[in-house]
């Protein structure tokens, strides 16, 4: 929601700054930067680094508990050379 709405924003900015262009010249300069800055940050943002975890590297900790949220059984998995922790499902067979 909050994504969309400076989205809009920096299109009205950038609408604005074009439109205003015509009558105040290089005036109107600001808020042609804000709204570039504003789409291109809010568009591209998070691109430049992998969204892919990768599946190796992850040991088990030997942890097991009822997770209250959801109520399903889960194991602790801990990656040693980034640090974090996973909790996934234990399969119930």
């Amino acid at each position: 929601m909050l994504r969309a709405i400076i989205v809009i924003v920096g299109f009205v900015a950038l609408a604005f700054g074009f439109f205003t262009f015509r009558f105040i010249g290089f005036g109107a300069l600001p808020p042609i930067i804000l709204g570039v800055a504003l789409l291109l940050g809010t568009l591209f943002e998070g691109r430049y680094r992998p969204r892919v975890r990768a599946s190796t590297g992850w040991e088990p900790t030997g942890e097991r508990f009822v997770d209250p949220g959801s109520g399903k059984l889960v194991d602790v998995f801990y990656n040693p050379t980034t640090g974090a922790r996973e909790y996934r499902d234990v399969r119930q067979q």
